[in-house]
């Protein structure tokens, strides 16, 4: 009996034997099909002059599910999802690269544009769609229960009316919503875009476009997330109203959405007292957060989003991910705990924070922004222009852009990474500070020499000593049947088409969420 109850626990889930679970929601910026239905966006009807064709389709759904992989949800919630064959084809990319979510769910009963979704690692027990007006193309309100370990928990999914149209029409939804909960019994969860702030009371009234319901808010006054003119904080809530988990961040940080310089919280995750007590599921305390690695941004700290030619206007160029950012909230099955601390710690700045000291390897995992990271033993194994490429012996390569002037190609050094930036999907060190120049070094050893195959994963700036191949309309085809994109910065450089070609000192970039060889 022992040994049949030890081997079933081994199978058991993760998340089964920690009680916990992932919770997010992520607008994808338009994932349409490759089905043509008369109701798409004009750049986005298949096989025309835009471009949105099997490629791009390709790039997106790449781009997409790997932020899916790398944040690890438990739950999705997704919008300006098209249609449930484009959600599928999600489900099925997510899982190429290792985020199993069996069970799926979209809004399909209105012929909207664009539609809320689900995606989930927990069985769907129920399905329903909430719709605020049917007499208007405000889109559906979709409303999933899940079960996790025999309990039910309903998440309400929201993509309410742009920020184009008045408050008036996202009350409409705010009031659907509302009275969708006085009907749920079992603990729930509100979340999703709301093309709202989180303090849209506030907000509202500095707008008269914005303002024709006499400063009344959806967000603010339907779902109570406010209370008397000030934002409900988790430790002063109370039944019916609900909290915002903005409000565990920061200021400064509360934003997933920024357009043409201006920062907004449109992404929600809200919550009512019941995540807070000791029955049911529970909110894990100060887990909420932006989902923000690097590649999620671009060099100038603006959100890398879908990208078409002619500012936003054009074809698609088959580059970046969405013009919000994911965030998300872990819950657990154990009673709501408050962490040890007080609840609004003092912020620390980067430069009071003692330098960790981590390989060039862990840098990637960064976000952008400035840092304090020391990095004990790194060579210079490139500098050219305005670029530099350091390389931990044994270890990965990262580029420094601009802040190269104390570097020397050929020499060793410890230094503290100030600043990273990413710039189209390249980690780079934009500031840093030599602590000790530790002397010469032999840098053949490490770069690569004649490659088999160059990988995204691995070699990003790293330098190709010299490689062999047969130039053919701006790609090298090398090693085994593999091709790379190869960019001269100087055209009368390019070899001739058909060409075979022994190129050297070469360093690895990126295009189009592929490696590329870089000539300067």
């Amino acid at each position: 009996m022992g040994m049949k109850i030890s081997i079933f626990i081994l199978f058991l889930p993760l998340y089964l034997l920690c009680g916990e679970f992932r919770v997010a929601t992520y607008n994808v910026e338009n994932l349409f099909d490759l089905k043509k239905s008369g109701s798409e966006y004009t750049e986005y009807i298949p096989y025309t002059g835009y471009g949105w064709n099997e490629e791009s389709f390709k790039v997106k759904l790449e781009n997409i599910s790997r932020v899916i992989c790398d944040l690890k949800p438990d739950i999705i919630a997704l919008q300006e999802i098209e249609s449930d064959e484009a959600l599928h084809s999600l489900q099925k990319a997510a899982k190429a690269c290792g985020a199993s979510l069996p069970y799926r769910a979209i809004a399909d009963k209105k012929d909207t544009t664009v539609k809320c979704a689900l995606l989930s690692k927990f069985m769907i027990v129920d399905k329903k769609e909430i719709d605020p007006d049917p007499k208007s193309k405000l889109r559906t309100i979709l409303e999933v229960t899940v079960e996790i370990e025999n309990s039910r928990l309903t998440l309400f999914i929201n993509h309410w009316k742009s920020r184009s149209g008045p408050e008036s029409l996202r009350l409409k939804s705010a009031k659907a919503l509302l009275k969708a909960l006085s009907q749920v019994e079992n603990d729930y969860i509100l979340l999703g875009d709301l093309n709202s702030n989180w303090n849209e009371s506030e907000e509202i009234l500095h707008s008269k476009r914005l303002n024709d319901t006499g400063g009344i808010t959806g967000i603010g006054h339907i779902l109570k997330t406010y209370k008397e003119g000030k934002p409900i904080f988790k430790r002063e809530l109370r039944e019916p109203y609900h909290t915002n988990l903005w409000l565990e961040l920061p200021q400064k940080r509360r934003w997933s959405h920024n357009f043409y310089g201006r920062k907004s919280a449109l992404d929600h995750i809200i919550l009512p007292k019941r995540l807070f007590d000791k029955e049911g599921f529970s909110y894990v305390d100060r887990s909420f957060k932006r989902f923000t690695p690097y590649y999620l941004f671009k060099r100038d700290g603006s959100i890398f989003r879908w990208q078409r030619a002619k500012r936003g206007h054009g074809k698609h160029i088959g580059e970046g991910f969405s013009d919000h950012l994911p965030i998300y909230a872990d819950f657990t099955t154990s009673p709501f705990e408050f962490k040890k601390g007080k609840g609004s710690r003092k912020r620390v700045s980067a430069q009071e924070l003692k330098p960790l000291e981590l390989s060039v390897a862990k840098l990637y995992d960064l976000p952008p922004g400035p840092c304090r990271v020391t990095l004990s033993k790194v060579a210079v194994i490139y500098k050219k222009g305005s670029v530099a490429i350091l390389k931990e012996p044994g270890g990965r390569a990262i580029t420094v852009y601009k802040d190269i002037a104390a570097l020397k190609k050929g020499r060793l050094y410890s230094v503290e990474v100030l600043r990273l930036y990413n710039y189209r999907g390249l980690h780079e060190i934009t500031k840093l500070k030599v602590l000790k120049d530790i002397g010469e070094t032999d840098i053949s050893a490490l770069l690569l020499n004649n490659p088999e195959k160059i990988d995204i994963d691995s070699d990003l700036s790293e330098v190709v000593a010299q490689i062999e191949g047969v130039y053919k309309r701006g790609y090298l085809y090398y090693g085994d049947k593999e091709k790379i994109k190869l960019y001269f910065k100087r055209r009368d450089e390019r070899p001739k088409n058909g060409s075979k070609v022994l190129l050297k000192n070469l360093r690895v970039g990126i295009y189009k969420n592929r490696p590329e060889l870089v000539a300067d």
